[in-house]
């Protein structure tokens, strides 16, 4: 059915055996006349960091002088006697190891192009994939080395009052605001600081409290302080069992208690069953205007018959935790840290530092992902999680995205496709984002994911006659499978009117379901895995094929400009699980661009003449 196809294959292979060995043999014979001819219309590259490097690279050796490489000649050319940006710009390449939107490949890649390829002839397109730092996001830039701070002795203090205690429990966070637009009183707007402190959370009733007021009866009667304390001891002699008064016996040590209510103000001494021997623990203030000390305005909290030992342990159990809290100088007032693109944003906990035997982070990718994924068991896909963390100069933030499978840090980096027509020479073709004819030149970048298959080996596949193959007719069998085709990224870099075009062949099938078994998806947000991707169904422009013949029609002008400026991913679904399978088509596709408008008018006048 298909042997022109085939005999045309195999011309083409004998064809490119005799110019292969032709081109090996002279080039052995050292012949200088031999101009090989090599023309490909699909290839591909990708720039290896030493290709990278080199292109950075500022200057060659020619003996023992040095003149600027080709690369910095070009950044040179482009200056002017006032602006030197594009110089500046193109020696980042060699720090950040990547093109910016500034030092841009099309500016570079040519000359590396020719250098690399030096006997391709007029006529080849390549497309060249190269790391492109784009910048992290906006939302980590005010955490750039900003300030860490770490609660004083003085800080607590000021925020309990006076009340001496070295921590802070749900209430007194509250204090940390005031006590930063103390500390930093000339603060900026947008300013960001990651507080440090030790913290408690309230006990349950079964724990007495371990209020920040809390000292010995020794120590009160020694500082004689008439601020609230929390006071722990044995009830002694009872005076009055009705008003509540009684001294407190705390080892060598007793204070007189002059009435005990509870916080209603009610008299309780009956009512709790409070005896003589008891541990109790009251909170109230010190007097001493009377003849001996007493404690005053006292409340009671607990008691209990708890040895002292025991009481002990309780108190061992609430030990403070290390807590990391991101606080936000916005329209002049502390607060902590939000933002709502965010679904975390928060400081890498102390405990992580201590199990690396560290203060700072220097693998952060790693750490903060392993923290992650211990962390957040049931993640969403795009969800961002933003992380606060200390390395040698300060504090920095990342943001790790939930891709539907792992955490991944947004570093700055992707990999970004550009594509290269060598005419008289190399030059960018930058109207054009992707193209591949896959007849004879293999799947490109292109990826399969399998949904169902329905015990086949596969559905779609590449065959060099016919391009890239999708069939779920087996041995005589149907079959209601769901099998992808998936572009690589397509980076729509300054686009303005991008449309994908492509060449197909649809065969047998049905002609009631055919399109909806076949489908043309895009997204710009690939997650890497079909599933767990939101994808736009792009209806086809024109009608696709009947089903009746293997002639190859253009698919029509899919309109792409809605993800100006955009990355995306293209996508061809076969489904045969909908509907009645009475007969599973054949999908053929072939000669496939993503471009401008006048790129694609050009392209399918090309094809169409042929």
């Amino acid at each position: 059915m298909k042997a022109k196809h085939k005999i045309a294959t195999i011309i083409f292979a004998a064809a490119a055996l005799i110019s292969c060995d032709n081109f090996f043999d002279e080039k052995q014979l050292d012949n200088g006349n031999y101009q090989p001819s090599d023309i490909r219309t699909s290839m591909t590259y990708t720039l290896t960091d030493d290709d990278v490097a080199g292109i950075g690279k500022q200057c060659t050796y020619k003996g023992n002088d040095t003149i600027p490489s080709v690369y910095e000649q070009k950044a040179l050319s482009l200056c002017t006697a006032s602006d030197s940006t594009p110089y500046n710009e193109w020696k980042r390449i060699s720090s950040l190891k990547a093109f910016t939107e500034e030092a841009s490949a099309d500016l570079y890649v040519p000359m590396f192009m020719a250098q690399k390829f030096p006997y391709l002839d007029a006529g080849t397109i390549c497309n060249v994939t190269y790391p492109l730092y784009e910048g992290k996001s906006s939302r980590v830039e005010p955490f750039n080395y900003s300030t860490p701070y770490t609660l004083t002795e003085d800080d607590y203090n000021t925020i309990w009052n006076g009340h001496g205690a070295l921590y802070l429990n749900d209430e007194t966070e509250k204090g940390i605001p005031a006590l930063l637009s103390k500390a930093f009183p000339l603060a900026a707007n947008g300013k960001i600081i990651v507080v440090t402190y030790d913290y408690l959370p309230d006990q349950p009733d079964s724990i007495i409290p371990f209020l920040p007021y809390a000292c010995s009866v020794g120590e009160l009667l020694q500082t004689k302080e008439t601020n609230e304390h929390q006071l722990t001891g044995i009830v002694g002699t009872v005076k009055s069992v009705l008003s509540g008064r009684f001294y407190l016996v705390d080892g060598n040590d007793s204070i007189y208690v002059y009435g005990l209510k509870d916080e209603d103000g009610n008299n309780i001494w009956k009512a709790k069953g409070i005896e003589q021997g008891n541990q109790i623990t009251i909170k109230g203030n010190y007097s001493g205007e009377q003849d001996e000390p007493q404690f005053v305005n006292a409340v009671y909290i607990s008691h209990s018959a708890a040895s002292a030992a025991q009481r002990r342990k309780q108190l061992s159990a609430a030990k403070p935790i290390v807590k990391k809290v991101i606080y936000q100088f916005t329209n002049d007032v502390w607060d902590v840290y939000a933002n709502e693109q965010l679904t975390v944003a928060e400081a890498l906990p102390q405990t992580i530092y201590d199990e690396l035997g560290s203060t700072t982070i220097t693998n952060a990718d790693e750490v903060i992902g392993t923290y992650l994924r211990a962390k957040y068991l049931y993640p969403q896909a795009k969800q961002i999680y933003l992380v606060a963390y200390t390395v040698s100069n300060g504090i920095v933030a990342d943001e790790w995205t939930f891709d539907g499978t792992d955490f991944i840090m947004n570093t700055g980096y992707v990999q970004d496709i550009m594509s290269f027509v060598l005419k008289q020479d190399w030059a960018a073709n930058i109207s054009t984002y992707y193209t591949t004819p896959f007849v004879n030149d293999g799947p490109a970048d292109f990826n399969i994911q399998h949904i169902a298959l329905d015990g086949l080996n596969y559905v779609w596949r590449y065959q060099a006659a016919y391009g890239m193959t999708a069939s779920a007719y087996v041995s005589g069998t149907n079959h209601p499978v769901e099998d992808w085709l998936i572009s690589p990224n397509i980076r729509l870099k300054k686009s303005t009117e991008p449309q994908l075009t492509f060449y197909h062949a649809v065969r047998y099938g049905n002609e009631a379901y055919n399109k909806q078994w076949l489908n043309v998806m895009v997204t710009n947000n690939y997650t890497g895995d079909v599933s767990t991707t939101e994808w736009q169904h792009l209806d086809f422009p024109d009608s696709i094929p009947d089903g009746s013949n293997w002639h190859f029609l253009n698919a029509g002008r899919f309109d792409l400009s809605q993800y100006n400026s955009e990355t995306i991913v293209i996508a061809f679904r076969y489904n045969t699980t909908i509907g009645e399978l009475t007969s599973a088509p054949t999908w053929e596709i072939q000669n496939l661009i993503v471009a401008e408008k006048e790129e694609v008018d050009a392209f399918i006048n090309e094809h169409n003449e042929e």
